[in-house]
């Protein structure tokens, strides 16, 4: 029976959380994950240094301590149980690299925490409501707004696309999920899309290294604040990707080309976040059981 290597000073609960966060910075260079993964690690590590400490021993962080934090009283404004859960899976991250690396000799049960899954639904519904908020924002965040609408793309790919991206004489571009790690593919360019390119790229001659839009860093606060003083519903980046990928499916449904251009690779799990805009269908289905009762269900 082996035994563990004594640690001098004792490992803490900060050790672990570094060791893994240095592992996912690795593997975001290696691009096997997302930048966004490794800024939510981080933002983790301050909340467990918070509620845990930072200098907890980290074999003093047993089933007791995870089942008190997790399922015990929280305040009122306390985050959902969603974020609990991926808060659990960063310390259960930085649990099993210390476990594989014999700092610590087992890893403790993590204890279940229920988090019903509730889709978003907030999109604009129509295309002139897209106008209005395109028309009411700064130029620059304006195109930043209708990069992210119509990719569909999370934010942190709309900051990645630069002129070599974009095809303007083919009316092309190349779009990305690194959050799904789904590499970049070419597709035609929306003509709302097309036609604003094309007028930046003519008032700017960018260079095709040039990143197309400026970042957005205030977007959380200030594209809500437009939406509400036009009425419309308070949306953030993740919402225009969603307004995007409801508009593609009203008409045809949830197709393998849909579930390839947003980066997805169940369909079911894009049928219930995009529900709301299958397209009617269901007299279709009346008229094909009927269907039966004439001439005896002959073609």
């Amino acid at each position: 029976m082996t035994t563990l290597p004594k640690h001098h000073p004792p490992v803490t609960l900060a050790d672990a959380l570094e060791e893994l966060l240095e592992q996912t910075a690795q593997r975001v260079r290696d691009r096997v994950r997302s930048p966004a993964t490794l800024e939510m690690q981080r933002a983790h590590e301050r909340y467990w240094h918070k509620h845990l400490g930072a200098s907890l021993a980290l074999d003093q962080v047993d089933e007791e301590v995870l089942d008190r934090h997790a399922n015990g009283p929280r305040p009122a404004r306390a985050a959902g149980p969603a974020t609990m859960r991926k808060r659990l899976s960063t310390l259960r991250g930085a649990l099993e690299l210390a476990h594989r690396r014999r700092r610590i000799p087992r890893v403790p049960a993590f204890p279940v925490v229920l988090a019903p899954w509730r889709p978003r639904q907030r999109y604009l519904e129509t295309f002139a409501d897209a106008e209005r908020l395109f028309a009411s924002l700064p130029l620059h965040r304006a195109e930043w707004f209708w990069l992210c609408l119509w990719t569909c793309q999370h934010a942190s790919d709309v900051d990645r696309m630069t002129w070599l991206d974009v095809d303007l004489a083919r009316g092309t571009m190349l779009i990305r999920n690194t959050k799904n790690r789904r590499e970049a593919i070419r597709v035609r360019c929306p003509s709302p899309l097309l036609e604003v390119l094309r007028d930046k790229f003519e008032r700017e001659r960018p260079r095709t290294a040039d990143p197309i839009v400026r970042p957005w860093p205030s977007r959380k606060t200030t594209l809500p604040l437009h939406c509400r003083r036009l009425g419309l519903p308070e949306l953030n980046a993740i919402d225009l990707r969603h307004t995007g990928l409801s508009w593609a499916a009203r008409r045809r449904g949830i197709t393998p080309a849909l579930c390839k251009f947003a980066g997805h690779s169940s369909p079911a799990m894009m049928a219930r976040t995009y529900a709301h805009a299958l397209p009617p269908q269901l007299e279709e289905v009346t008229a094909d059981l009927e269907s039966m009762a004439i001439n005896g269900g002959g073609e």
